[in-house]
This record gives C-alpha cells, structure tokens and sequence, in this order.
C-alpha cells in the first residue's frame, strides 16, 4: 500500500482527526507523537485559519508534537519550528463584490475569516455560537465596504444544509476565471484563487520541508480533500468520508474518525506496530 519511505503526514481536522465532539482521542494523540519520534513530521490542513487551529493546537496540548498547520484549504502554510507563515494567491476584493452580487436575493451569509476574526454580514446567535467554537471573533459589518481595496484568502457562504443545491446551481452559473468555488461542509461553500486547494497546500509543504509528494501521507473525508489525497503518495479516506473522496483515495479506512481511523493506520502501515487501538 505505501510504496516511498514516509516523511510527512497531513490530516484534516473534522471528520477525521476529530471525533464528533471535536476533541482528539488520546491514542490519535499517542500516534502522532509516535510519528514525530521516528522522525516524521505531522500537521493539520484544513480550511481553517492558521491563527485559530495554532489556538487549538495550544488547548489540546499538542503544540510540540505538530510540526505545521496548512490553513485556507492550502492558502496558507505555518511552520512551527520557523514560527513563520506564508500565504499564497490572495483573492481580490472586486472579486468578492461580484461574487457578493451574484448571489443577492439568495438566501447566504457572507463570511471573511482573517487571523481569527470572522467578518460577517449577517450575526445571529447561531453564527455566533459557531465562531466561538472554532475560536473566532465574529464581527457584523458591511463587507462591501471591507473588501474594498483589500486582498483575502477566500469568501465563504453560509447557508442551511436543505438549501445546498440551490448554492450548487448558482455558484456553477457564475463565470469567472480568476476564482473557483466548493463545498467545505453542508452548509458552507467557499470561492478561492483558483491555485489554491489541499493539493497545492501539499506542493507547498513539500517545496518547503525538502521532500516530495511520494512520500506523503494524507487523511480526509470531505469534497475539499480531494486534491490533498490525489496529491500525495497515500491519500487516505475514513470509513465516514463522501463517496466521491472515497473513489480517488488510495486507501479507505474500515474504521470512521470516532473510531481513531488515523491511530489505526499509522499504527499498521506507517510505524506498523501492535497497539491497543
């Protein structure tokens, strides 16, 4: 199954490291260690901003055994051992007006995440309570006034989950070559620079940490992973994944996130050693 000496590991945070009470299990934590042991770097890539999951990382006492967070889905890559970051082809604010105006009288919110400040256009207690979940400061203002003359990673619609294909059908009629959008959850769809996805964020690290995608494993199980697993030498998916992500992974774990699939595979095809799983 894994052909290349592993050097680097990459996993996405919910729905596969996380359990569904989005903690990290104590042998995933076990295993990760493992792997900075034996020498080989592990981190997080997920849509996040890198100024939020270094928070988390700090709450789950992690913060020596990880050694990068790619956050915005690739568009950013932090370095613990450097304590640098590195962003990459920002979207431009006339772009997010367009796209803010394509999408009136559709039933969104418009999110704009930098560091940990979530700007929005709409605040409810619901959204509220999801910013402080995810360690973010939600702050109601008019984004169109916000984005003028100002570069960002990426513009984030919130919606209901009934109304997804709604935002599917919109989002395909809007036509422009200098951005691309997908889905991240249920309710949540994302326009980006069209560089940037987990793939690239994969490139990246490689470029940086001096090793190539063959000897890269990668965990996920959203439409947004899919790049991240084509990407590397092993891409792996939970038993819990989307269908879609399941047909380009190399590997389909017989186990979900609330069943540690991430400690399960590096125990048997990375480390392989027996452990109590």
């Amino acid at each position: 199954m894994i052909e290349n000496t592993v050097t680097l590991v990459a996993t996405d945070l919910d729905g596969t490291l996380l359990n569904n009470k989005k903690e990290v299990s104590e042998i995933n934590k076990k295993a990760i260690r493992d792997l900075k042991q034996n020498g080989i770097f592990f981190g997080i890539a997920s849509g996040r901003p890198v100024e939020t999951i270094l928070k988390t990382i700090e709450d789950w006492g992690m913060s020596k055994d990880i050694g990068f967070v790619m956050g915005m889905n690739g568009g950013a890559i932090y370095d613990y051992r450097l304590q640098s970051k590195e962003e990459y082809y920002l979207l431009d604010g006339e772009i997010v007006i367009e796209i803010m105006d394509f999408f009136k009288g559709y039933d969104v919110k418009f999110w704009i995440l930098i560091g940990d400040d979530r700007y929005v256009n709409v605040s409810t207690e619901q959204t509220r309570a999801h910013a402080r979940l995810y360690k973010e400061n939600e702050i109601e203002c008019d984004l169109y006034e916000f984005v003028k003359n100002r570069k960002i990673n990426k513009l984030i619609l919130n919606f209901d989950p009934d109304y997804q294909k709604v935002v599917e059908q919109r989002a395909r009629e809007y036509k422009n070559d200098k951005c691309t959008g997908f889905f991240t959850a249920q309710n949540l769809f994302e326009f980006v620079d069209p560089h940037i996805n987990k793939g690239f964020g994969i490139e990246k690290l490689c470029e940086h940490f001096g090793t190539s995608k063959e000897h890269v494993v990668s965990f996920g199980d959203d439409l947004n992973d899919c790049e991240m697993l084509m990407a590397s030498g092993c891409g792996v998916a939970m038993k819990n994944a989307r269908n879609r992500l399941k047909k380009v992974a190399d590997y389909v774990s017989e186990y979900t996130n609330e069943e540690n699939a991430i400690a399960h595979f590096i125990y048997d095809y990375i480390l392989k050693e027996d452990q109590n799983v």
